[in-house]
């Protein structure tokens, strides 16, 4: 009897040790476990930082290509307010213009009166638009200055995530001033369409 109590007694303490050394293992495999799914989320090949990165690359480049096609359109605009202006000066004159305001005046002389400022102030309006359209506040770029040991040693999912969101701020700042840009250079076109239709106006009456 005392040896059968003694093997139980031996046998409760064997499996008191097992479930203890059970319960200590287990603290250090949930560690691993989530160290290796961490990984796993974190993995570039699972998610969807290189696509990302393509589109902010594409958006960038067409941010600066409209950049540069304002531009070379304002260009072309300015070509065409120096004849313009050369015209001008030689067919509108104000004195002209003021001459026929201290006279009685007609119904065609109002009108050419009229269309006389009109020729000089859609001609200043237009001028005025296009400067804004090439001078604007100069666009942010990459900061390669920036570029250290220290950003280099990164890991490369943090380094990724963080030129992501550069090139972000980058667009959404190139994207607002090419919308005023294009604002400005709108205006212009109607400014030299109005100053053209003036001029014609104004020789037709002549």
């Amino acid at each position: 009897m005392e040896s059968q109590g003694a093997t139980s007694i031996k046998n409760d303490e064997l499996q008191q040790q097992a479930i203890t050394e059970q319960t200590a293992q287990a603290p250090n495999e949930q560690p691993e476990q989530i160290e290796n799914e961490q990984a796993k989320q974190f993995d570039i090949k699972n998610t969807a930082i290189i696509e990302y990165l393509d589109i902010v690359r594409s958006e960038y480049e067409t941010e600066r290509n409209k950049k540069q096609s304002f531009e070379n359109r304002a260009g072309l605009i300015m070509a065409l307010l120096g004849a313009i202006c050369i015209f001008l000066f030689e067919k509108v004159h104000m004195r002209d213009i003021f001459a026929l305001m201290t006279v009685p005046l007609t119904f065609l002389d109002l009108l050419k009166i009229i269309s006389g400022l009109s020729v000089y102030g859609f001609f200043i309006i237009t001028i005025i638009m296009i400067i804004q359209t090439i001078i604007v506040k100069q666009h942010d770029n990459f900061e390669v200055r920036s570029i250290n040991e220290i950003l280099l040693g990164e890991q490369r999912v943090m380094a990724l995530c963080k030129i992501i969101f550069t090139y972000r701020d980058i667009i959404i700042q190139h994207r607002d001033l090419n919308e005023k840009r294009a604002k400005a250079f709108r205006i212009s076109l109607y400014g030299i369409s109005a100053t053209l239709v003036s001029v014609i106006i104004y020789i037709t009456l002549i």
